[in-house]
């Protein structure tokens, strides 16, 4: 670029003028009731707000209208006064119209501030305004682009226009749309970036303005023109791209014609952006829609009536994340009448962890039919996870299975899980951590056993909630938790459930992590048989 610019260039720095914020207006209201004032008590009533005194008027009395902030711009004061010369007072004592004056103009400033505030609200709610497909009669983008680049064209007295966008990686500049110049420019190749210099100096924030393009053959200009304006589109925090606008002769631009081409760049911006944001909230809003069913399926697998078994009672609570997780509860009664439970937490989150869930209880419930033995299960159901995913899976799973007459529990467990045992004696825990489901395909789980007497109830909780304790300082079976809720043990395990999640809650309100608790318990009222 030459070290002196000639008449024929100009580049205008893109800046916000800012200008002083303007007074409150009073308005024709306010005047009508400054009459009514006159008239009722005899004294004038001024608005005297950002404006001197007039000199044929005798301040007798005045107080602004916010009386906490008078030096505040754009004030609003409220004055009693006299003509000079005049020697009739008024008809009503100014103490008195002054009280009124007061009133009065508090009201108004409660009005000036109600009508700043809806004006404020209106800016945002016009931020936040639905999108809504567009109706098939509606105008296609492309036909409206057009339109734009004609108005603005044909307004400054132009003979073509054209929409240039960066792609996707800022290294090129793509005609998108044009008026004036042959449709077949659509299908050239994008021009490099590093070489569109009009361009470059366009996107840092400048309109440039040629007024005769010819001693600029070097700027690398997309037509030849005699004369010729570019000014940036972007958004608030994102450049899109160039405006240009062409003409057939050498001509000057005046400030006031390079102002309404940024204002066509504006809406040019504004509607690529609506278009953008329309495409993404259509598809945001299909994808909730989705999540909201996903949540409703997780929500109906998992077991809502407590098996038809005399002997035991049990109760779950799971709470996810987001609308979807990778923690379940399960329950189910074998044809042997045994009583199956089992708490998971699948290692992802989110809707990839709840395929796994799906995943996960499915082969649980299938391998559970025939296989009689936890640990073995458990090994059955590691291999079906590791078969089944590309190695990226895991999960940790506790499970056991619950004889009705004996009270003899079989569980096992993989993974960091939580399990204990609360009776009279206190607090037992049960399992102790082990290899992830899906890890290792040879992995082997041990299954252990465990006696409950009537009144006796098992806990089981996911990584979640051990977590929270942990973080906490507690252990998960550290009597200190499970305090209040040993002097409960007589209640039903659904009471018994909401006590621990209860006690859990108050202590952890974070909700960072998919969290599940389940209580089996053992009724009373029935002999132990060994």
């Amino acid at each position: 670029m030459p070290k002196s610019i000639p008449n024929y260039l100009r580049v205008f720095s893109d800046q916000i003028q800012r200008g002083a914020a303007s007074p409150a207006a009073g308005g024709a209201e306010l005047d009508e009731l400054c009459s009514a004032f006159e008239r009722v008590t005899g004294w004038s009533l001024r608005d005297l707000t950002g404006a001197p005194k007039p000199q044929n008027m005798e301040l007798l009395w005045s107080a602004p209208v916010e009386p906490a902030s008078e030096a505040g711009p754009g004030q609003l004061r409220v004055g009693v006064a006299v003509v000079k010369g005049d020697s009739q007072p008024g008809e009503t004592d100014l103490t008195a119209s002054a009280e009124l004056a007061l009133a009065i103009g508090k009201l108004w400033r409660e009005l000036q501030q109600t009508r700043e505030t809806l004006r404020r609200r209106e800016a945002e709610l016009a931020a936040g305004v639905p999108l809504v497909s567009h109706h098939a009669g509606q105008r296609h983008l492309a036909d409206r682009l057009e339109h734009v680049l004609r108005g603005g064209a044909e307004i400054l007295g132009c003979h073509a226009a054209a929409l240039y966008l960066l792609n996707e990686g800022t290294t090129e500049l793509k005609l998108r749309s044009c008026w004036g110049l042959p449709q077949e420019r659509l299908m050239d190749e994008a021009r490099p970036l590093e070489t569109a210099v009009a361009d470059l100096e366009a996107l840092a924030g400048h309109a440039v303005v040629l007024d005769d393009t010819e001693p600029y053959r070097q700027w690398n200009l997309p037509e030849d023109f005699p004369a010729a304006v570019c000014v940036p589109v972007s958004s608030p925090t994102t450049p899109l791209g160039c405006l240009w606008l062409f003409c057939k002769e050498k001509r000057p631009f005046s400030d006031e014609e390079v102002n309404l081409v940024e204002i066509v760049a504006g809406r040019i911006a504004s509607d690529l952006e609506r278009e953008m944001l329309m495409t993404e909230g259509v598809e945001g809003a299909r994808l909730k829609q989705q999540l909201v069913a996903a949540e409703r399926f997780e929500h109906n697998q998992r077991p809502h009536i407590a098996p038809l078994l005399d002997e035991w009672d049990v109760a779950g609570w799971t709470e996810q994340a987001a609308y979807v997780g990778g923690d379940f509860y399960d329950w189910f009664v074998r044809d042997d009448e045994q009583l199956v439970v089992s708490v998971a937490d699948c290692s992802s989150q989110g809707l990839e962890a709840a395929l796994a869930a799906s995943g996960l209880r499915s082969a649980l419930r299938s391998h559970a039919e025939h296989l009689a033995d936890p640990g073995e299960l458990l090994e059955r159901v590691n291999r079906s996870l590791w078969t089944a995913s590309a190695g990226d899976q895991s999960a940790a799973l506790v499970c056991a299975f619950a004889e009705p007459k004996t009270g003899r529990l079989r569980f096992a467990s993989a993974g960091h899980l939580g399990a204990a045992v609360l009776s009279a004696q206190g607090v037992k825990a049960l399992v102790q951590p082990n290899l992830l489901l899906g890890m290792m395909p040879e992995t082997r789980y041990q299954t252990l056993e465990e006696l409950l007497s009537p009144g006796e109830s098992l806990v089981l909780f996911t990584e979640g909630v051990r977590a929270a304790l942990e973080e906490h300082g507690l252990q998960a079976a550290d009597p200190r938790f499970f305090e209040s809720i040993l002097a409960q043990l007589k209640s039903p395990a659904a009471d018994l459930l909401h006590r621990v999640c209860d006690q859990f809650q108050a202590l952890s309100s974070e909700h960072s992590q998919d969290r599940t608790i389940l209580v089996l318990k053992r009724r009373r009222g029935r002999s132990r048989k060994s």
